[in-house]
């Protein structure tokens, strides 16, 4: 009694943490943010790093702006997932492949979408404090499962780091940078870009 007492209170405690961070991301309709993604594969020894800029829309979705070592702009929303560069256009269905559905985290952490979120993943711990939190979850379905171990995500006000463990050890670091929640406005590019992805 006194074992099942204690689990759930600390069950309580966590549930409470996770709360008040998904409270706290879904409090802001906007964000952009500078971004650099490394990813080491351990096979080949290498690290390869690109950067760009990143638009956060609660209302239409997630905007990556790739512009090192190609540009290259990355839309992802809840239906679709598009990929286009000046000379290559390419979209899939979120539902019908396991790397639209990892871009989707993204979405669903940024926006607070804990329900969301919890389809996919398990919230294995959390931390929240008035200076910084931090989450990890690991993948619930075998789809996930084949593609990487744990996702770990921390930050203060937004998101600013997010580190996958893949399989075979593979690392990716994404690292945000210079947050701002102005202009709320999409730009007409920004605009043209998310009605790819409707």
């Amino acid at each position: 009694m006194v074992l099942s007492m204690a689990f759930s209170t600390t069950s309580f405690a966590q549930n409470t943490q996770v709360t008040q961070i998904f409270k706290q991301l879904s409090a802001t309709p906007t964000v952009r943010a500078n971004f650099q993604q490394q990813k080491k594969l351990v096979s080949l020894n290498k690290t390869f790093v690109s950067n760009g800029e990143v638009l956060f829309s609660k209302q239409n979705g997630v905007l990556w702006q790739i512009q090192r070592p190609v540009q290259a702009n990355l839309i992802v929303t809840p239906k679709k997932l598009v990929q286009k560069t000046q000379r290559t256009y390419s979209q899939i269905e979120i539902d019908k492949s396991p790397y639209g559905s990892v871009a989707t985290m993204f979405l669903q952490l940024m926006s607070g979408n804990e329900t969301a979120l919890s389809k996919n993943f398990n919230i294995v711990s959390a931390n929240y404090s008035a200076t910084q939190w931090n989450i990890s979850l690991t993948p619930k379905s075998g789809l996930f499962k084949k593609l990487f171990d744990r996702v770990d995500a921390q930050g203060q006000r937004y998101v600013d780091r997010i580190v996958i463990t893949e399989k075979g050890n593979n690392m990716t670091t994404i690292q945000f940078s210079q947050h701002t929640t102005q202009p709320v406005q999409l730009t007409a590019t920004e605009d043209a870009l998310f009605k790819l992805a409707k």
